[in-house]
């Protein structure tokens, strides 16, 4: 599974991709994985020592962090947490790029918009250029997934405020295509 993550200390914030492995059972008390932080494959291992408190060994490193649910008004509610390590509070939000999909009308129409990929695949054609005004429904590119093209369709109305993808390339489920403004 891909999240993206958005961690906030004080006035600096930084945003992040975190894919952690598929499992067909849920996490047990303490567990030792591989996962990838912006691309960086990193060996973890964890145990919960109290509730809400955590063991973690990070690539090498060991650190004991305190998670909470946020209060108030974070964005992201139930996806919102304060992370202490250390004297260091951190502000997380954690967001599942496949959630938008399920999340109706008005997730797209407002403010600006990552187009994801639904899919694993190939680019194969893209449709549209930087800058370019299109409309709801108007193809953005083509993605072939198991010998099959697939077209991806603009959300709503706007600009390509910006490409991420070339065509050629291989993508993954959940990779930056294009930015929608």
């Amino acid at each position: 599974m891909i999240f993206e993550i958005e961690l906030r200390k004080e006035s600096e914030t930084s945003r992040h991709r975190i894919e952690l492995p598929a499992r067909a059972e849920p996490a047990t008390a303490g567990r030792q994985d591989r996962l990838a932080i912006d691309g960086e494959p990193l060996e973890t291992d964890w145990a919960e020592i109290a509730p809400g408190t955590y063991s973690i060994l990070l690539g090498g490193r060991s650190y004991e962090a305190h998670i909470a649910r946020a209060a108030g008004d974070h964005p992201g509610g139930s996806n919102s947490w304060v992370v202490t390590i250390g004297e260091h509070d951190f502000n997380l939000e954690a967001r599942d790029p496949r959630a938008r999909r399920h999340a109706g009308e008005a997730a797209v129409q407002e403010g600006p918009l990552e187009v994801l990929a639904p899919m694993p695949g190939r680019i194969v054609r893209i449709l549209v250029s930087q800058g370019q005004e299109v409309a709801r429904d108007q193809g953005l590119l083509v993605i072939e997934a198991m010998k099959m093209q697939n077209e991806l369709r603009a959300p709503r109305a706007g600009r390509i405020m910006e490409l991420h993808v070339r065509e050629g390339i291989g993508i993954e489920t959940g990779s930056r295509l294009l930015r929608l403004g």
